[in-house]
Protein backbone atom coordinates (compact mmCIF):
# COMPACT_ATOMS: atom_id res chain seq x y z
CA UNK A 1 0.00 0.00 0.00
CA UNK A 2 3.22 2.49 0.93
CA UNK A 3 4.75 1.59 -2.41
CA UNK A 4 1.30 2.51 -4.72
CA UNK A 5 1.07 5.68 -2.59
CA UNK A 6 4.48 6.88 -3.87
CA UNK A 7 3.32 6.11 -7.36
CA UNK A 8 -0.23 8.28 -7.14
CA UNK A 9 -2.33 5.23 -7.48
CA UNK A 10 -5.13 4.45 -6.37
CA UNK A 11 -5.70 1.55 -3.65
CA UNK A 12 -7.92 -0.33 -6.18
CA UNK A 13 -7.07 0.96 -9.47
CA UNK A 14 -4.01 1.20 -11.89
CA UNK A 15 -4.69 4.97 -12.65
CA UNK A 16 -3.25 7.86 -11.66
CA UNK A 17 -5.15 9.77 -8.60
CA UNK A 18 -6.72 12.77 -10.08
CA UNK A 19 -10.22 14.05 -8.80
CA UNK A 20 -11.71 13.98 -12.09
CA UNK A 21 -11.33 10.17 -12.21
CA UNK A 22 -12.93 9.82 -8.37
CA UNK A 23 -16.00 10.81 -10.25
CA UNK A 24 -15.27 8.22 -13.49
CA UNK A 25 -13.74 5.17 -11.67
CA UNK A 26 -15.85 2.07 -12.43
CA UNK A 27 -13.86 0.30 -9.79
CA UNK A 28 -14.78 2.31 -7.05
CA UNK A 29 -16.74 0.51 -4.26
CA UNK A 30 -16.87 -0.61 -0.47
CA UNK A 31 -14.41 -3.32 0.00
CA UNK A 32 -14.66 -5.21 3.49
CA UNK A 33 -12.11 -7.67 4.40
CA UNK A 34 -12.77 -9.78 7.13
CA UNK A 35 -9.88 -12.05 8.63
CA UNK A 36 -10.78 -15.17 9.43
CA UNK A 37 -10.98 -16.95 12.92
CA UNK A 38 -8.76 -19.91 12.20
CA UNK A 39 -9.74 -21.37 15.63
CA UNK A 40 -13.46 -21.40 13.98
CA UNK A 41 -12.56 -22.64 10.95
CA UNK A 42 -9.80 -25.63 11.65
CA UNK A 43 -12.09 -28.07 12.67
CA UNK A 44 -8.46 -30.16 13.67
CA UNK A 45 -5.29 -31.25 12.70
CA UNK A 46 -3.06 -33.81 12.56
CA UNK A 47 1.19 -34.06 13.27
CA UNK A 48 2.28 -36.25 10.58
CA UNK A 49 5.00 -37.43 12.91
CA UNK A 50 2.70 -38.48 15.48
CA UNK A 51 1.61 -42.09 14.85
CA UNK A 52 -0.06 -45.25 17.16
CA UNK A 53 -0.01 -48.80 15.97
CA UNK A 54 -4.07 -50.18 15.59
CA UNK A 55 -3.15 -53.13 18.55
CA UNK A 56 -2.04 -50.65 20.57
CA UNK A 57 -4.89 -48.46 20.66
CA UNK A 58 -6.97 -52.01 20.83
CA UNK A 59 -4.89 -53.80 23.03
CA UNK A 60 -4.66 -56.99 21.29
CA UNK A 61 -1.99 -58.76 22.23
CA UNK A 62 0.76 -60.76 20.13
CA UNK A 63 3.73 -62.79 20.59
CA UNK A 64 5.69 -59.99 20.58
CA UNK A 65 4.02 -57.78 22.68
CA UNK A 66 6.15 -57.13 25.62
CA UNK A 67 5.05 -55.48 28.93
CA UNK A 68 7.08 -53.93 31.45
CA UNK A 69 6.56 -52.31 34.94
CA UNK A 70 6.56 -48.60 34.46
CA UNK A 71 6.11 -46.83 37.93
CA UNK A 72 4.71 -42.85 38.19
CA UNK A 73 4.67 -41.65 41.59
CA UNK A 74 3.50 -44.62 43.93
CA UNK A 75 1.81 -46.17 40.68
CA UNK A 76 2.93 -48.87 39.09
CA UNK A 77 1.23 -49.22 35.21
CA UNK A 78 1.22 -51.85 32.14
CA UNK A 79 3.64 -50.30 29.62
CA UNK A 80 3.10 -52.03 26.12
CA UNK A 81 6.67 -51.47 24.52
CA UNK A 82 5.51 -50.59 20.86
CA UNK A 83 8.13 -50.19 18.10
CA UNK A 84 4.77 -49.31 15.62
CA UNK A 85 4.40 -46.10 17.54
CA UNK A 86 6.28 -43.11 16.67
CA UNK A 87 5.78 -41.57 20.17
CA UNK A 88 4.88 -42.45 23.78
CA UNK A 89 0.86 -42.29 24.54
CA UNK A 90 -0.71 -42.35 28.02
CA UNK A 91 -4.17 -43.40 28.33
CA UNK A 92 -7.13 -40.42 29.13
CA UNK A 93 -8.10 -42.48 32.01
CA UNK A 94 -4.88 -42.74 33.79
CA UNK A 95 -3.42 -39.38 33.17
CA UNK A 96 -6.68 -37.93 35.19
CA UNK A 97 -6.30 -40.86 37.73
CA UNK A 98 -3.01 -39.50 38.26
CA UNK A 99 -3.72 -35.98 38.01
CA UNK A 100 -0.91 -35.25 35.32
CA UNK A 101 -0.81 -31.82 34.31
CA UNK A 102 -1.90 -31.85 30.21
CA UNK A 103 -0.35 -28.87 28.50
CA UNK A 104 -4.16 -28.65 26.04
CA UNK A 105 -3.63 -28.99 22.23
CA UNK A 106 -7.58 -28.84 20.93
CA UNK A 107 -7.59 -30.14 17.76
CA UNK A 108 -4.83 -32.37 17.34
CA UNK A 109 -5.57 -35.63 15.98
CA UNK A 110 -2.93 -38.72 15.96
CA UNK A 111 -2.69 -41.08 13.53
CA UNK A 112 -3.09 -44.85 12.88
CA UNK A 113 -1.53 -46.90 10.94
CA UNK A 114 -4.67 -47.55 9.11
CA UNK A 115 -5.13 -44.72 8.11
CA UNK A 116 -7.69 -43.12 10.87
CA UNK A 117 -7.26 -40.57 13.41
CA UNK A 118 -7.59 -40.40 17.11
CA UNK A 119 -8.71 -37.11 18.96
CA UNK A 120 -5.41 -36.05 21.75
CA UNK A 121 -6.64 -34.07 24.67
CA UNK A 122 -3.10 -32.76 24.88
CA UNK A 123 0.78 -33.57 26.01
CA UNK A 124 2.10 -33.97 29.66
CA UNK A 125 5.64 -32.77 29.49
CA UNK A 126 8.38 -34.53 31.08
CA UNK A 127 6.95 -37.04 33.27
CA UNK A 128 8.92 -38.74 35.80
CA UNK A 129 9.09 -42.73 34.86
CA UNK A 130 10.59 -45.42 36.74
CA UNK A 131 11.09 -48.74 34.83
CA UNK A 132 13.56 -50.80 36.86
CA UNK A 133 16.12 -48.84 38.50
CA UNK A 134 16.70 -45.85 35.61
CA UNK A 135 14.27 -42.82 35.68
CA UNK A 136 12.95 -40.93 32.69
CA UNK A 137 11.55 -38.01 31.91
CA UNK A 138 9.07 -38.85 28.65
CA UNK A 139 6.50 -36.55 26.73
CA UNK A 140 3.31 -38.13 26.61
CA UNK A 141 0.10 -37.55 24.16
CA UNK A 142 -2.86 -38.33 25.96
CA UNK A 143 -5.26 -40.76 23.59
CA UNK A 144 -7.98 -42.92 24.73
CA UNK A 145 -6.46 -46.56 24.74
CA UNK A 146 -8.35 -49.67 25.46
CA UNK A 147 -6.21 -52.40 27.49
CA UNK A 148 -3.06 -50.65 27.97
CA UNK A 149 -2.35 -48.12 30.12
CA UNK A 150 0.98 -46.97 28.76
CA UNK A 151 2.53 -47.34 25.65
CA UNK A 152 6.26 -46.40 25.13
CA UNK A 153 7.03 -45.88 21.13
CA UNK A 154 10.14 -45.06 18.96
CA UNK A 155 10.45 -41.45 20.81
CA UNK A 156 11.80 -42.99 23.97
CA UNK A 157 13.46 -46.27 22.55
CA UNK A 158 16.01 -44.00 20.42
CA UNK A 159 17.13 -42.51 24.17
CA UNK A 160 18.18 -46.07 24.70
CA UNK A 161 20.81 -46.25 22.18
CA UNK A 162 21.55 -50.01 20.58
CA UNK A 163 19.34 -52.29 22.16
CA UNK A 164 19.48 -56.01 22.55
CA UNK A 165 16.29 -57.31 21.87
CA UNK A 166 15.27 -60.74 22.56
CA UNK A 167 11.84 -61.71 21.54
CA UNK A 168 11.45 -65.49 22.43
CA UNK A 169 12.92 -64.57 25.89
CA UNK A 170 10.80 -61.04 25.49
CA UNK A 171 14.12 -59.48 27.12
CA UNK A 172 15.52 -56.35 25.99
CA UNK A 173 18.95 -55.03 27.07
CA UNK A 174 21.20 -51.95 26.07
CA UNK A 175 23.77 -49.70 27.97
CA UNK A 176 23.21 -46.65 29.60
CA UNK A 177 25.92 -44.19 31.45
CA UNK A 178 28.52 -47.32 31.03
CA UNK A 179 26.41 -49.30 32.79
CA UNK A 180 24.51 -52.59 31.65
CA UNK A 181 20.82 -52.36 31.62
CA UNK A 182 18.66 -55.40 30.96
CA UNK A 183 14.85 -55.59 31.24
CA UNK A 184 12.79 -58.69 30.92
CA UNK A 185 8.87 -58.34 29.70
CA UNK A 186 5.97 -58.88 32.22
CA UNK A 187 3.86 -62.29 31.99
CA UNK A 188 1.47 -62.35 29.35
CA UNK A 189 -1.56 -64.56 28.43
CA UNK A 190 -0.86 -66.69 25.66
CA UNK A 191 -1.16 -65.28 22.32
CA UNK A 192 -0.33 -66.16 18.40
CA UNK A 193 2.84 -65.35 16.93
CA UNK A 194 2.45 -62.52 13.60
CA UNK A 195 5.00 -61.19 11.65
CA UNK A 196 2.15 -58.21 10.21
CA UNK A 197 -1.17 -57.08 11.53
CA UNK A 198 -3.74 -56.15 9.09
CA UNK A 199 -7.43 -54.53 9.88
CA UNK A 200 -9.10 -58.15 10.24
CA UNK A 201 -5.93 -59.51 11.63
CA UNK A 202 -6.44 -57.46 14.90
CA UNK A 203 -9.75 -58.58 15.16
CA UNK A 204 -8.91 -62.10 15.10
CA UNK A 205 -6.66 -61.85 17.17
CA UNK A 206 -9.24 -60.15 19.79
CA UNK A 207 -11.10 -63.21 19.02
CA UNK A 208 -9.05 -65.14 20.19
CA UNK A 209 -8.16 -63.58 23.61
CA UNK A 210 -11.56 -63.64 24.41
CA UNK A 211 -12.27 -67.48 23.42
CA UNK A 212 -13.61 -68.05 26.63
CA UNK A 213 -17.25 -66.65 26.23
CA UNK A 214 -17.35 -68.20 23.03
CA UNK A 215 -17.23 -71.61 24.84
CA UNK A 216 -20.89 -73.24 26.11
CA UNK A 217 -21.71 -72.69 29.61
CA UNK A 218 -20.87 -74.63 32.35
CA UNK A 219 -23.09 -74.88 35.20
CA UNK A 220 -25.25 -72.35 36.77
CA UNK A 221 -25.08 -69.15 36.01
CA UNK A 222 -23.94 -66.37 38.71
CA UNK A 223 -26.81 -64.79 40.98
CA UNK A 224 -27.34 -61.68 39.80
CA UNK A 225 -29.76 -58.45 40.36
CA UNK A 226 -32.52 -59.54 37.59
CA UNK A 227 -33.12 -63.23 38.96
CA UNK A 228 -36.33 -64.33 37.57
CA UNK A 229 -39.39 -64.24 39.94
CA UNK A 230 -43.29 -64.88 39.53
CA UNK A 231 -45.47 -63.14 41.21
CA UNK A 232 -48.68 -64.64 40.87
CA UNK A 233 -52.44 -63.10 41.88
CA UNK A 234 -53.60 -63.16 44.97
CA UNK A 235 -54.93 -66.15 45.73
CA UNK A 236 -53.81 -68.21 43.12
CA UNK A 237 -53.84 -71.83 43.92
CA UNK A 238 -51.13 -74.48 41.99
CA UNK A 239 -51.45 -74.82 38.84
CA UNK A 240 -51.43 -78.04 38.07
CA UNK A 241 -52.18 -79.38 34.48
CA UNK A 242 -53.38 -83.10 33.43
CA UNK A 243 -50.80 -84.90 31.16
CA UNK A 244 -50.91 -85.38 27.20
CA UNK A 245 -50.76 -88.56 25.81
CA UNK A 246 -47.48 -89.04 23.95
CA UNK A 247 -46.79 -91.42 20.71
CA UNK A 248 -43.58 -93.79 21.51
CA UNK A 249 -41.37 -91.12 19.26
CA UNK A 250 -42.32 -87.82 20.79
CA UNK A 251 -41.98 -90.27 24.49
CA UNK A 252 -37.84 -90.60 23.55
CA UNK A 253 -37.40 -87.20 22.46
CA UNK A 254 -38.63 -86.00 25.57
CA UNK A 255 -36.48 -88.56 27.57
CA UNK A 256 -33.39 -87.77 25.51
CA UNK A 257 -34.05 -83.98 26.32
CA UNK A 258 -34.79 -84.04 29.32
CA UNK A 259 -31.37 -85.81 30.20
CA UNK A 260 -29.49 -83.46 28.75
CA UNK A 261 -30.57 -80.59 30.82
CA UNK A 262 -30.11 -82.77 33.58
CA UNK A 263 -26.77 -82.89 32.76
CA UNK A 264 -26.13 -79.45 31.93
CA UNK A 265 -27.44 -78.68 35.47
CA UNK A 266 -30.57 -76.62 34.75
CA UNK A 267 -33.22 -78.76 35.57
CA UNK A 268 -33.75 -81.02 38.54
CA UNK A 269 -36.51 -83.61 39.61
CA UNK A 270 -39.29 -81.82 41.65
CA UNK A 271 -41.91 -82.37 44.43
CA UNK A 272 -43.80 -78.79 43.45
CA UNK A 273 -47.07 -78.98 43.31
CA UNK A 274 -47.67 -77.39 40.42
CA UNK A 275 -47.03 -79.26 37.14
CA UNK A 276 -47.25 -77.50 33.38
CA UNK A 277 -47.06 -79.75 30.02
CA UNK A 278 -44.61 -80.43 27.89
CA UNK A 279 -44.84 -80.13 24.00
CA UNK A 280 -42.14 -81.12 21.50
CA UNK A 281 -42.63 -78.53 18.27
CA UNK A 282 -40.66 -78.62 14.90
CA UNK A 283 -37.71 -76.27 14.03
CA UNK A 284 -37.04 -75.43 10.74
CA UNK A 285 -34.12 -78.16 10.26
CA UNK A 286 -36.98 -81.17 11.62
CA UNK A 287 -35.45 -81.02 15.07
CA UNK A 288 -37.52 -80.70 17.93
CA UNK A 289 -37.84 -77.71 20.09
CA UNK A 290 -38.93 -78.50 23.70
CA UNK A 291 -41.77 -76.61 25.05
CA UNK A 292 -43.08 -75.97 28.40
CA UNK A 293 -47.33 -75.14 28.17
CA UNK A 294 -47.05 -72.48 30.71
CA UNK A 295 -50.48 -70.75 29.23
CA UNK A 296 -52.25 -71.47 32.61
CA UNK A 297 -49.33 -70.22 34.70
CA UNK A 298 -48.83 -67.32 32.78
CA UNK A 299 -52.34 -65.91 33.19
CA UNK A 300 -52.39 -66.20 36.51
CA UNK A 301 -48.63 -64.31 37.12
CA UNK A 302 -48.49 -60.35 37.47
CA UNK A 303 -47.48 -59.16 34.42
CA UNK A 304 -43.64 -56.96 34.22
CA UNK A 305 -44.12 -53.52 32.51
CA UNK A 306 -40.41 -53.47 31.47
CA UNK A 307 -40.50 -51.42 27.85
CA UNK A 308 -39.67 -53.64 25.29
CA UNK A 309 -37.72 -51.42 22.95
CA UNK A 310 -39.37 -50.03 19.38
CA UNK A 311 -37.30 -51.11 16.75
CA UNK A 312 -37.90 -48.39 14.59
CA UNK A 313 -36.58 -46.37 17.47
CA UNK A 314 -33.66 -48.28 18.10
CA UNK A 315 -32.10 -48.42 14.83
CA UNK A 316 -32.71 -44.21 14.67
CA UNK A 317 -29.27 -44.87 16.20
CA UNK A 318 -27.11 -45.68 13.78
CA UNK A 319 -26.57 -43.08 11.87
CA UNK A 320 -22.97 -42.34 11.00
CA UNK A 321 -21.74 -45.80 11.70
CA UNK A 322 -19.87 -47.73 9.20
CA UNK A 323 -18.78 -51.06 11.07
CA UNK A 324 -21.48 -53.27 12.69
CA UNK A 325 -20.74 -56.42 14.91
CA UNK A 326 -23.81 -58.76 16.15
CA UNK A 327 -23.44 -60.77 18.89
CA UNK A 328 -25.86 -63.98 19.83
CA UNK A 329 -26.45 -65.57 23.44
CA UNK A 330 -25.84 -69.05 23.77
CA UNK A 331 -29.69 -69.92 24.90
CA UNK A 332 -29.78 -66.76 26.52
CA UNK A 333 -32.93 -67.59 28.88
CA UNK A 334 -30.75 -70.01 30.48
CA UNK A 335 -27.60 -67.93 31.64
CA UNK A 336 -30.55 -66.31 34.37
CA UNK A 337 -31.30 -68.00 37.23
CA UNK A 338 -34.84 -68.58 38.89
CA UNK A 339 -35.42 -67.10 42.07
CA UNK A 340 -35.08 -69.94 44.87
CA UNK A 341 -38.77 -69.39 45.68
CA UNK A 342 -39.95 -69.37 42.88
CA UNK A 343 -38.69 -72.64 41.35
CA UNK A 344 -41.26 -74.87 42.49
CA UNK A 345 -43.47 -72.52 40.14
CA UNK A 346 -41.47 -73.54 36.99
CA UNK A 347 -42.06 -77.92 37.31
CA UNK A 348 -43.62 -79.49 34.61
CA UNK A 349 -43.88 -83.42 34.26
CA UNK A 350 -43.46 -85.96 31.32
CA UNK A 351 -44.30 -89.48 30.70
CA UNK A 352 -41.70 -90.08 32.90
CA UNK A 353 -40.73 -88.20 35.96
CA UNK A 354 -41.43 -84.64 37.31
CA UNK A 355 -38.82 -81.64 36.58
CA UNK A 356 -38.42 -77.79 37.49
CA UNK A 357 -36.17 -74.88 36.18
CA UNK A 358 -33.53 -73.60 37.81
CA UNK A 359 -33.41 -71.31 35.43
CA UNK A 360 -35.54 -69.00 33.75
CA UNK A 361 -37.63 -71.09 30.85
CA UNK A 362 -38.10 -69.64 27.65
CA UNK A 363 -42.12 -70.08 28.01
CA UNK A 364 -42.59 -67.95 30.85
CA UNK A 365 -44.50 -64.33 30.16
CA UNK A 366 -42.44 -62.18 31.98
CA UNK A 367 -39.16 -63.68 30.51
CA UNK A 368 -38.61 -61.50 27.80
CA UNK A 369 -38.73 -58.17 30.47
CA UNK A 370 -36.79 -59.65 32.28
CA UNK A 371 -34.02 -60.92 30.30
CA UNK A 372 -34.20 -57.16 28.40
CA UNK A 373 -33.93 -55.13 31.93
CA UNK A 374 -30.77 -57.56 32.53
CA UNK A 375 -29.12 -56.88 29.17
CA UNK A 376 -29.81 -53.18 29.95
CA UNK A 377 -28.53 -53.22 33.33
CA UNK A 378 -25.12 -55.31 32.30
CA UNK A 379 -24.56 -53.23 29.16
CA UNK A 380 -26.12 -49.72 30.08
CA UNK A 381 -22.59 -47.73 29.97
CA UNK A 382 -22.43 -48.63 26.15
CA UNK A 383 -26.25 -48.21 25.09
CA UNK A 384 -26.88 -45.01 22.48
CA UNK A 385 -23.11 -44.68 22.39
CA UNK A 386 -21.98 -48.05 20.54
CA UNK A 387 -24.44 -50.80 20.94
CA UNK A 388 -28.09 -52.03 20.63
CA UNK A 389 -29.75 -54.61 22.94
CA UNK A 390 -32.85 -56.42 21.39
CA UNK A 391 -33.24 -59.29 23.87
CA UNK A 392 -30.19 -61.45 23.44
CA UNK A 393 -29.42 -60.11 19.74
CA UNK A 394 -26.54 -57.06 20.96
CA UNK A 395 -25.30 -55.11 17.90
CA UNK A 396 -22.17 -52.75 18.40
CA UNK A 397 -21.77 -50.00 15.82
CA UNK A 398 -18.51 -47.60 15.37
CA UNK A 399 -18.16 -45.23 12.59
CA UNK A 400 -14.62 -46.20 12.54
CA UNK A 401 -12.41 -49.24 12.89
CA UNK A 402 -10.48 -48.01 15.63
CA UNK A 403 -13.23 -47.29 17.64
CA UNK A 404 -15.22 -50.28 16.43
CA UNK A 405 -12.05 -52.58 17.53
CA UNK A 406 -11.97 -50.50 20.93
CA UNK A 407 -15.73 -51.22 21.19
CA UNK A 408 -15.94 -55.05 20.83
CA UNK A 409 -12.90 -55.00 23.61
CA UNK A 410 -15.27 -53.14 25.92
CA UNK A 411 -18.32 -55.59 25.63
CA UNK A 412 -16.13 -59.00 25.34
CA UNK A 413 -14.90 -57.44 28.66
CA UNK A 414 -18.14 -57.00 30.55
CA UNK A 415 -19.76 -60.10 29.09
CA UNK A 416 -16.60 -62.15 30.49
CA UNK A 417 -16.96 -60.24 33.46
CA UNK A 418 -20.86 -60.99 33.83
CA UNK A 419 -20.20 -64.82 32.91
CA UNK A 420 -22.36 -64.70 29.60
CA UNK A 421 -21.66 -67.16 26.87
CA UNK A 422 -21.64 -66.22 22.99
CA UNK A 423 -22.89 -68.62 20.67
CA UNK A 424 -20.24 -68.03 17.62
CA UNK A 425 -21.83 -69.33 14.69
CA UNK A 426 -24.73 -67.35 15.41
CA UNK A 427 -22.14 -63.99 15.68
CA UNK A 428 -21.14 -61.14 12.63
CA UNK A 429 -17.84 -59.52 13.44
CA UNK A 430 -16.54 -56.13 11.52
CA UNK A 431 -19.19 -56.00 8.93
CA UNK A 432 -20.18 -52.93 6.55
CA UNK A 433 -23.21 -54.53 6.06
CA UNK A 434 -25.17 -56.98 7.73
CA UNK A 435 -29.34 -58.63 8.46
CA UNK A 436 -30.60 -57.01 11.66
CA UNK A 437 -34.10 -56.86 13.33
CA UNK A 438 -35.41 -57.53 9.57
CA UNK A 439 -33.95 -54.93 8.37
CA UNK A 440 -30.59 -54.77 6.05
CA UNK A 441 -28.23 -51.96 7.97
CA UNK A 442 -25.11 -50.25 6.50
CA UNK A 443 -23.28 -47.28 6.67
CA UNK A 444 -25.04 -45.86 3.97
CA UNK A 445 -28.98 -46.23 5.66
CA UNK A 446 -30.93 -48.88 7.28
CA UNK A 447 -33.40 -50.91 4.67
CA UNK A 448 -36.18 -53.62 4.69
CA UNK A 449 -34.67 -57.17 4.32
CA UNK A 450 -36.91 -57.78 1.32
CA UNK A 451 -36.72 -61.43 2.29
CA UNK A 452 -38.75 -60.63 5.13
CA UNK A 453 -41.62 -58.98 2.69
CA UNK A 454 -42.21 -61.38 0.78
CA UNK A 455 -45.64 -62.60 1.67
CA UNK A 456 -46.49 -59.16 1.47
CA UNK A 457 -45.33 -58.26 -1.88
CA UNK A 458 -46.81 -61.96 -3.12
CA UNK A 459 -50.26 -60.98 -1.47
CA UNK A 460 -52.59 -62.20 -4.48
CA UNK A 461 -55.16 -59.95 -6.27
CA UNK A 462 -58.57 -59.15 -4.69
CA UNK A 463 -60.86 -60.05 -7.89
CA UNK A 464 -64.28 -60.21 -5.92
CA UNK A 465 -65.73 -58.05 -3.48
CA UNK A 466 -65.71 -61.31 -1.15
CA UNK A 467 -61.79 -61.33 -1.34
CA UNK A 468 -61.77 -57.74 -0.90
CA UNK A 469 -63.21 -58.45 2.47
CA UNK A 470 -60.17 -60.46 3.64
CA UNK A 471 -57.77 -57.90 2.20
CA UNK A 472 -55.56 -57.22 4.98
CA UNK A 473 -55.59 -53.17 6.14
CA UNK A 474 -52.07 -52.91 4.23
CA UNK A 475 -52.89 -48.95 4.03
CA UNK A 476 -51.43 -49.37 7.86
CA UNK A 477 -48.81 -51.87 7.39
CA UNK A 478 -46.76 -51.09 4.37
CA UNK A 479 -45.22 -47.91 4.93
CA UNK A 480 -43.74 -49.26 8.60
CA UNK A 481 -42.65 -52.38 6.26
CA UNK A 482 -40.88 -50.55 3.34
CA UNK A 483 -41.17 -46.72 2.61
CA UNK A 484 -41.13 -47.50 -1.43
CA UNK A 485 -44.79 -49.16 -0.30
CA UNK A 486 -47.76 -47.30 -0.51
CA UNK A 487 -51.71 -48.87 -0.28
CA UNK A 488 -53.97 -46.13 -0.84
CA UNK A 489 -56.87 -48.31 1.09
CA UNK A 490 -58.58 -45.11 2.65
CA UNK A 491 -61.61 -46.50 0.56
CA UNK A 492 -61.42 -49.82 1.22
CA UNK A 493 -63.96 -49.59 4.01
CA UNK A 494 -66.44 -48.17 1.27
CA UNK A 495 -65.38 -50.53 -1.47
CA UNK A 496 -67.11 -53.79 -0.09
CA UNK A 497 -70.34 -51.69 0.11
CA UNK A 498 -70.34 -50.41 -3.52
CA UNK A 499 -72.45 -51.69 -6.12
CA UNK A 500 -70.86 -52.66 -9.57
CA UNK A 501 -68.57 -55.17 -10.80
CA UNK A 502 -64.98 -54.76 -9.14
CA UNK A 503 -61.95 -54.46 -11.42
CA UNK A 504 -58.43 -55.40 -9.37
CA UNK A 505 -55.38 -54.63 -11.80
CA UNK A 506 -51.98 -54.83 -11.51
CA UNK A 507 -50.35 -51.46 -12.77
CA UNK A 508 -47.21 -49.27 -12.24
CA UNK A 509 -45.57 -52.08 -10.52
CA UNK A 510 -48.53 -52.50 -8.26
CA UNK A 511 -51.93 -53.08 -7.63
CA UNK A 512 -54.74 -50.90 -8.90
CA UNK A 513 -58.24 -51.02 -7.95
CA UNK A 514 -60.68 -48.98 -9.91
CA UNK A 515 -63.41 -49.25 -7.61
CA UNK A 516 -63.31 -48.12 -4.18
CA UNK A 517 -59.86 -46.44 -4.84
CA UNK A 518 -57.87 -49.35 -3.29
CA UNK A 519 -53.73 -49.13 -4.73
CA UNK A 520 -50.65 -50.72 -3.51
CA UNK A 521 -47.48 -49.09 -5.45
CA UNK A 522 -44.48 -49.95 -4.87
CA UNK A 523 -41.12 -47.88 -5.89
CA UNK A 524 -39.01 -50.70 -4.94
CA UNK A 525 -40.48 -53.93 -4.96
CA UNK A 526 -41.64 -55.53 -8.39
CA UNK A 527 -44.59 -57.64 -8.01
Amino acid sequence: MAERRMQGLYFNCPEKFSKKHLKTCTMKGIYLLELADDAAVDEGYTDDGVQVSLYALTGVKTGRTMHLAATMGATVLRALVDSGSTYSFLATDTAARLGLPIAARPGLHVGVANGEWVLCIGICEHARVRIGAEDFDIDFYIIPLNGYEMVLGCQWLRTLGPILWDFDRLSMAFWREDNRVKWFGLEADAAPRVDAIGNRDVLELLLVEYVDIFEPPQGLPPPRQFDHHIHLLPRTAPVAMRPYRYPQLLKDEIEKQCDEMLRQGIIRTSTSTFSSLVLLVRKHDKSWRFCVDYRTLNAKTVKDKFPIPVVDEILDELKGARFFTKLDLQSGYHQVLMNPPDIEKTAFHTHHDHFEFLVMSFDLTNAPAMFQALMNDVLKPFIHHFVLVFFDDVLIYSASWVEHLQHVRAVFQVMRENKFALKLSKCLFGEMSMAYLGHIISGQDVAMDLEKIKAVVAWPTPSSVRALRGFPRLDQVLPQVHPGLWCGGGALDQAPQARGVLVVTRSGGGVSSTQGGAHIRSSTVAP
